[in-house]
Formats: structure tokens, C-alpha cells, sequence
């Protein structure tokens, strides 16, 4: 499988940079496991000093997924309003005028619902504080709700106005033929319909073991692409890095890339028109989702009106071909 990539010298002259740092230091020479998992997070293990210290719960919150986000809020309300209930009940709900629960429970829920009424600033008025303990209690409710209700708005707001870049990457990357050589390749598309990306920029870094001197040293390299940057970007691109005598891949089988723990990493940036930033998304390729041999089915057709179709259910779809000896 050695001969796959025993290419002929490409005319694209281009030249394999050699990144000495990539900002994972030295100290992950040693990982086997992937640096950048497929959510755009980095995979490595961080023992704080202070766990409390080294969060930001506006962080947290805000780039949670919508159901935790939905969820922490309903806790919180039912908690704080649980909170509020039991101060009312146990003051006594006799200092609510127009309880009319006879047992317990029924009291406690009543005392419950004044809580959700009276924190919400909603207050429907059967329910209403007769003495200064119950009025106090209701008075710092009202403040916490104040206060909780404009947090959740800000929240919100944030999540709302947050630019994230939503890419769908292919599950597999390829190694396929192109121009009489054989390229790397892998495929990208805009999974948000209304959100339009401008000058998007690609760069990809391979990490891999070499030897050096006898020992096992790993290198990052950048891989210089047919094309790094695209002005629009409202269909699939193919990011292709040709496999020239300048490649770090060139010579390497997929025994040669499992031997050296190989990844390549992802970076994409671009401006996105609709929030005026600059959004970034990062993924990698580990050894095992490169395919030999295989070339990306079109994903485009024509409708009846003429227009450019794109199905974007079949990015990931390859087929298996012959490379270039």
C-alpha cells in the first residue's frame, strides 16, 4: 500500500511548513488518545488548582446545550419557590389572607403558588400578606425574582446573539486521486440555512510521531491546501491538500499513519454576515476515519427551475477507487 502514495512531483509547489508549536507543548508527545475531539474541544485533562476558581458560570450557561440550559432554569424556579413556600408555611400561612386549604398539604400548596405569584411579580390577588413577617418574606422574594428574572433575560440574550459557526463535517476524510498524484481530502458544508459565512479560511495541521535521533518526537506540520480560502461559502467544500514530494504524507500507507498515531486537525474561520463576527470552528481526523482509495460522491443536482441542489444527508457518502501508482 506504500506505492499508493509514491507520487509523481506536483506542480502546485507548494511546501509543507513545520509548526514547532501549536500551543499543546511538549507534554502531549506522549497522548495517544485524539487532541481535538469532534466537538471542537481540546482533549486534555486539566487538574485545577481551585475548581471554583477556574470556571466561569456565564461561560457555563451559556454555551450549555438548550436542554441543560432549560433544565437548570426549571430547577432553579421550582427550588427558590420551594425555598419561599416553606418560609411562608412554617411562619404561618395564617398571614396570607385567602387560604381556604384545609389539610396540610393543600396549605402548603397554596403557600407554593403565592411563592410562583409573588416572585413572578404576577400576583392574582386572592392570595395577599396580613401581617410583617409574611410581608417582609414576600418584599425579599419579589427582589429575588428582580433579580433572578433579569439574569435569565441576559441569558438569553447571550445565547441569542452568540455567533457560532454550525459545520457539518464528513465522518470520514480521504485519500483520493488527483491531477496523476492523490490528494487529502475531506468535506465541509454550512449546516445553518440563514446564517451566511464570507472569506471562510481553512487550515489543517498534521500531528505526527517521527523519529529523531532514535527517539519518538511528535511534530505538527501545516498542510498547504490546493485552495485555503473561499469568498462564499453557500455550498460544500472540499478542502484538498495535494500529496507532492513536499507532503509529510507522502510515502505513508495507513500502517505508516496508525504507526504514527496520526491527526489532522481542523481549523476553520470566517465572517458571518448575520451577527457581524468572526466565528471559528475546529475538528480533527484521526488515522482510523482516513479512507484509502475512495473519492466523495457529488452531492449536487438541478430542480426543475434550474436552480443548484445540494443534498447535504449524502456528505459523508464516498466510493472506493484505484489510486495512482
Amino acid at each position: 500500500m506504500k506505492d499508493f502514495f509514491q507520487n509523481k512531483k506536483s506542480k502546485t509547489g507548494n511546501k509543507t511548513e513545520d509548526i514547532r508549536e501549536l500551543g499543546f507543548g511538549s507534554k502531549t508527545t506522549a497522548q495517544t488518545s485524539r487532541l481535538i475531539n469532534h466537538d471542537g474541544s481540546f482533549n486534555i485533562d486539566r487538574k485545577e488548582r481551585s475548581w471554583f476558581g477556574s470556571i466561569s458560570i456565564y461561560h457555563y450557561l451559556i454555551s450549555m446545550s438548550w436542554l441543560k440550559f432549560n433544565g437548570i432554569v426549571l430547577i432553579y424556579f421550582l427550588i427558590i419557590n420551594l425555598i419561599f413556600a416553606s418560609l411562608y408555611y412554617f411562619t404561618g400561612v395564617d398571614g396570607l389572607v385567602g387560604v381556604i386549604g384545609k389539610t396540610e398539604f393543600e396549605k402548603f400548596s397554596e403557600a407554593f403558588f403565592f411563592s410562583t405569584q409573588t416572585i413572578s411579580t404576577v400576583g392574582f390577588g386572592r392570595l395577599s400578606p396580613s401581617n410583617f413577617p409574611i410581608s417582609a418574606i414576600a418584599a425579599i422574594e419579589s427582589l429575588f425574582g428582580l433579580l433572578g428574572f433579569a439574569l435569565v433575560t441576559g441569558l438569553l440574550y447571550g445565547r441569542f446573539s452568540r455567533p457560532v459557526a454550525k459545520i457539518i463535517f464528513s465522518k470520514q476524510s480521504v485519500i483520493a486521486p488527483f491531477k496523476e498524484i492523490t490528494a487529502f481530502q475531506f468535506r465541509i458544508a454550512n449546516k445553518m440555512r440563514n446564517s451566511q459565512i464570507v472569506d471562510m479560511t481553512a487550515r489543517v495541521m498534521l500531528s505526527k510521531y517521527e523519529n529523531e535521533n532514535g527517539n519518538q518526537i511528535r511534530r505538527f506540520r501545516e498542510l498547504k491546501l490546493e485552495i485555503n480560502k473561499i469568498i462564499f461559502f453557500p455550498m460544500t467544500w472540499t478542502i484538498n491538500h495535494p500529496i507532492d514530494e513536499e507532503s509529510p504524507l507522502f510515502g505513508m500507507s495507513a500502517k505508516d499513519l496508525i504507526e504514527s498515531d496520526a491527526e489532522f486537525m481542523i481549523m476553520l474561520s470566517g465572517f458571518d454576515d448575520t451577527f457581524s463576527q468572526t466565528v471559528n470552528s475546529r475538528y480533527s481526523y484521526k488515522y482510523d476515519e482516513v479512507v484509502f482509495g475512495a473519492k466523495f460522491k457529488s452531492i449536487f443536482g438541478q430542480n426543475a427551475n434550474g436552480q443548484t441542489t445540494q443534498d447535504l444527508n449524502k456528505i459523508d457518502e464516498y466510493e472506493l477507487t484505484e489510486l495512482p501508482v
